[in-house]
């Protein structure tokens, strides 16, 4: 009797919001923007792909146009396919286009408190504010040394244990954050707070894209109890929530206790921390709050340690794929940097094709495709389409990034795009890899450093070529990113040798 009881409850609230919808669109002339046409009672609530719907959604603008509506019950989405809806609405409106929609597993998961997926707000803002003083472009130099000491570590395990160099290239990315927010030193060989990360960011890789699961679109399913059929998604979202916390409040214990005991290293966590004895009594527990979560989303929060990662990895897969790449890459830095020493912060006006490469690694197959949803405050008129208030608005960073006006062969990794020459125009800079206008990632100079710093180093020590069997037969990487919020390079197989004696030698430097 329960059961139906609820069933009838949660028709009759579908039922009410669709009829609401479609009153108040009865009573405006304005269209909405084109999409699939829907179903009654539940409009395009099927037609939400389930795999890789950034793909979908590039190839719906082909038959709909750049911008794209779906009809979903009690929360519309609206999808932008280019760089100019895109600016439009984030940039030029953003006023009305900064918000976030509630992500409600995001929520249940314990995400909420994250700064990509926090509501605009003045909370949002303490927290950015906290984050953009650390990170901003004239703060990262002070990170370099750290970032150069954590990228020989690089090379030495790529080097001494080559088939683990995906653990490695997230190892590398996970020790510079752990070093410079917490202050704390990683252990290459297996890492606490490392592994914490690791199954944490496993729940926002599934869970992060709005629509993945029902309870997005429908939140009041979240009150129905646990021994009704379909509500497995609460059962996760408790693990889940368990991995977050787990991860917001281990390295953060580690840094007060570090604090107390005299013995920690500078910090984000630390400055901040001693700043808090300025602080009145009663700011002092919001201001902990701000602290500590605002290290957790530069420690996971996908921003900036899982661009790093992927433009890492994706570069490497590249120099497989597409071998006069790394001869490029290494041609250049050996005119410029030498055999006997290592590439530098320096040196990178004078590198250009391995900024081009870093460039292309973000566009080729960006690390949050669909971007993180914004939402819309109230309702707007673009292009003489109706814009609900309220409304979920995507930017499809894939196809923004693989649209062939801007981009030619978007699909082919190609440095060159990047590169001047002949009186040719560069095509336009990948930054909706980091999101857009209000909300555009805040640690994107500690990433993009980050990632620079790496791959030159590499090329200018080791060599990747294509692994072989034990039949001496080739083995052909995939050219497949995996599905979900977050997406990086399947797991693929490749061959590392160091290029010369020099180089080992500077590698070695590592051990003395």
């Amino acid at each position: 009797m329960t059961s139906s009881l609820l069933l009838a409850s949660l028709a009759s609230s579908v039922l009410f919001l669709y009829c609401l919808f479609h009153l108040s669109r009865k009573r405006r002339r304005v269209p909405l923007p084109p999409g699939p046409k829907g179903l009654p009672l539940i409009g395009n609530l099927w037609d939400i792909p389930t795999e890789y719907p950034w793909i979908t959604y590039a190839r719906w603008a082909t038959i709909y146009g750049d911008v794209l509506y779906l009809d979903t019950p009690g929360n519309p989405t609206v999808v932008l396919n280019s760089a100019q809806a895109a600016a439009d609405l984030f940039e030029r409106r953003s006023r009305n286009y900064s918000d976030r929609p509630d992500f409600t597993m995001v929520q249940l998961s314990g995400w909420g408190d994250f700064l990509t997926f926090m509501r605009y707000s003045n909370r949002w803002r303490k927290h950015r504010r906290m984050f953009h003083e650390y990170f901003q472009l004239r703060a990262v130099p002070a990170y370099y040394p750290v970032q150069m000491e954590a990228t020989l570590t690089l090379l030495h395990q790529l080097h001494e244990y080559p088939d683990a160099f995906s653990h490695h290239v997230r190892h590398h990315a996970g020790s510079i954050i752990m070093k410079t927010i917490y202050g704390y030193h990683v252990d290459p060989n297996g890492d606490q707070f490392v592994g914490l990360v690791d199954r944490a960011m496993e729940s926002l890789r599934i869970s992060g894209n709005v629509g993945t699961f029902l309870v997005d679109y429908i939140p009041s399913l979240k009150y129905l109890p646990r021994w009704f059929p379909g509500t497995k998604f609460m059962n996760l979202a408790d693990a889940w929530r368990q991995d977050v916390e787990d991860m917001k409040k281990g390295p953060f214990k580690y840094a007060l206790d570090s604090l107390a005991s005299g013995v920690t290293s500078p910090s984000f966590v630390s400055e901040n921390l001693t700043k808090m004895k300025n602080i009145g009594v009663p700011e002092k527990a919001t201001h902990l709050e701000v602290i500590q979560n605002t290290a957790a989303v530069a420690f996971a929060g996908c921003r900036p340690l899982c661009p790093t990662v992927s433009a890492v990895l994706s570069a490497i897969l590249a120099f497989l794929l597409y071998p006069e790449v790394q001869a490029k890459a290494q041609a250049e830095l050996d005119a410029v940097v030498g055999p006997l020493r290592l590439p530098n912060f320096d040196d990178r006006p004078q590198l250009p094709y391995i900024e081009a490469i870093l460039l292309e690694a973000l566009r080729w197959n960006p690390v949050v495709p669909l971007g993180a949803a914004h939402r819309s405050v109230k309702e707007d008129v673009y292009r003489g389409y109706y814009i609900p208030a309220g409304a979920t608005v995507i930017g499809n960073v894939w196809a923004i990034l693989h649209d062939e006006k801007d981009y030619p062969n978007p699909l082919v990794f190609d440095p060159d795009r990047f590169m001047p020459g002949n009186g040719k125009e560069l095509q336009p800079e990948p930054t909706a890899a980091f999101g857009f206008g209000r909300r555009i990632c805040p640690g994107r100079h500690l990433a993009l450093n980050t990632a620079w710093i790496a791959i030159a180093s590499m090329a200018s020590t080791l060599s990747f070529t294509k692994a072989v069997d034990s039949e001496g037969s080739i083995v052909e990487p995939s050219n497949t990113y995996t599905d979900g919020f977050l997406s990086f390079p399947v797991p693929f197989k490749c061959k590392i040798t160091v290029r010369s004696t020099q180089a080992k030698a500077l590698i070695d430097s590592k051990q003395e």
